[in-house]
C-alpha cells in the first residue's frame, strides 16, 4: 500500500514538474502568431502615423505581422471596448494616454472599464500641441483669438479630436478669459478640411501633421502650447510669450490586459523597447522633429497618471458640468 501511495505521489510530482517546464516554452515561443495595435485615433495624425511606424519596426523584429487596427471615437471607449474584449494574452496591445487614463476617470462615473484593467507596459513618446487655423483666417495671433473670444460667447468654434484636445481646449479658452464653441471630430484630416472651407475657426491639434502643412501654405499656427518654440516652426510664438500661463503635452504608452501572462508581458516590453530605441524609430522621429520618444517603464507611466488625476482633478471638476460628459 506504501509503495502504491509513494507511486502516486511521484506521478504527481512528474506531472507537476512537466506543466512548470511547459509554461516557460510557452513564453520563450512568443510570439507565435501577428499582434494587433489598437489605436484610440483615426487615420492621418501624430499617433496613428508614429504607431505604423513602430508596427513595420516591430514586425521586423519579432518576426511576426503586426496589425494596426484604428478605433476611434466616443472618447477613447470603442478602442477600449475592443481591446478588452481580446484575450488576456498578450497578442492586443492598446495606445493609451491621458485621455482613458486620467480625463475619463476624472469626468466619468459611469465608465465601462477601470484604469486598473490595463497594465502599461512601456512609454512611447511625448508631443506638444498648437492652435491651428485656416491661413485666410482673420485670426492672425492669440491676442486675436481671445478678443474675439471676450466679445461674444461661444463665438469663435474650436475642434478637437479626443477628449484630451478638448480638455485642452476648455483649459485654454478659461485661461484667455473666454469659451470656445466646442466641435468634436473623429480624425485631424476631418479638422482639416472644415478650417480650409471655413466652416471651423481654429482647431488644438498635435504638433506633427501641421508642420508640413504650414511649410505648404496651406495652415496657420497660432500658437505652440510648448515651454519653448518648437525648432520646426521657429516664427510661431508659444502660449506663455502672449503672457498667458499654459502649456500643454500629451505623452502615449502601450498596454496590455490585466492578466497577461507576466512571462510574456516581459517579452513583448523588451521587443518594444529595442523597436523603440532601434535606429528605424528613431530615424524617423528624429526626422519628424515634433515629437520626443519616452520610452520610460510601465512604472514611471503609472507615476505619470498619478501625477495626472492630481493635477487635472480640480480643473476638470469645474469644466465637468460645462462639457456635459457627467451626463453622457
Amino acid at each position: 500500500m506504501d509503495h502504491l501511495l509513494n507511486r502516486r505521489e511521484l506521478n504527481r510530482l512528474l506531472t507537476a514538474s512537466a506543466l512548470a517546464a511547459a509554461l516557460p516554452a510557452r513564453a520563450n515561443d512568443y510570439p507565435s502568431r501577428g499582434i494587433r495595435m489598437v489605436l484610440p485615433v483615426g487615420t492621418g495624425g501624430g499617433g496613428d502615423t508614429l504607431g505604423r511606424v513602430i508596427a513595420e519596426q516591430l514586425a521586423q523584429h519579432i518576426k511576426q505581422p503586426v496589425v494596426v487596427d484604428n478605433k476611434p471615437g466616443a472618447d477613447g471607449l470603442i478602442a477600449m471596448q475592443s481591446f478588452l474584449s481580446a484575450p488576456a494574452d498578450g497578442y492586443t496591445m492598446l495606445l493609451i494616454g491621458p485621455q482613458p487614463m486620467v480625463f475619463n476617470p476624472l469626468l466619468r462615473s459611469n465608465l465601462p472599464y477601470k484604469p486598473s484593467d490595463l497594465v502599461p507596459m512601456i512609454g512611447v513618446s511625448r508631443s506638444w500641441t498648437v492652435l491651428i487655423t485656416s491661413p485666410n483666417s482673420n485670426l492672425k495671433n492669440l491676442e486675436e483669438l481671445a478678443t474675439a473670444m471676450r466679445k461674444e460667447r461661444d463665438a469663435v468654434s474650436l475642434g478637437t479630436s479626443g477628449l484630451s484636445y478638448q480638455v485642452g481646449a476648455t483649459l485654454l479658452g478659461s485661461k484667455l478669459g473666454g469659451r470656445f464653441r466646442h466641435i468634436s471630430y473623429k480624425s485631424f484630416p476631418q479638422i482639416l478640411t472644415d478650417l480650409l472651407s471655413g466652416v471651423l475657426d481654429v482647431a488644438l491639434v498635435d504638433t506633427t501633421p501641421v508642420v508640413p502643412l504650414v511649410a505648404g501654405g496651406k495652415l496657420r499656427v497660432l500658437a505652440s502650447a510648448s515651454p519653448e518654440r518648437n525648432a520646426n516652426l521657429p516664427s510661431v510664438p508659444t502660449v506663455r510669450e502672449s503672457g498667458v500661463d499654459f502649456d500643454f503635452a500629451l505623452w502615449t504608452a502601450l498596454a496590455v490586459r490585466a492578466g497577461t501572462p507576466p512571462d510574456v508581458a516581459r517579452k513583448l516590453e523588451a521587443d518594444l523597447r529595442t523597436t523603440l530605441t532601434g535606429p528605424g524609430v528613431r530615424g524617423f522621429v528624429e526626422k519628424m522633429g515634433t515629437t520626443q520618444l519616452s520610452p520610460v517603464t510601465g512604472n514611471e507611466i503609472a507615476s505619470e497618471i498619478a501625477a495626472g488625476l492630481a493635477r487635472f482633478k480640480d480643473p476638470v471638476a469645474e469644466i465637468a458640468a460645462e462639457m456635459a460628459l457627467d451626463k453622457r
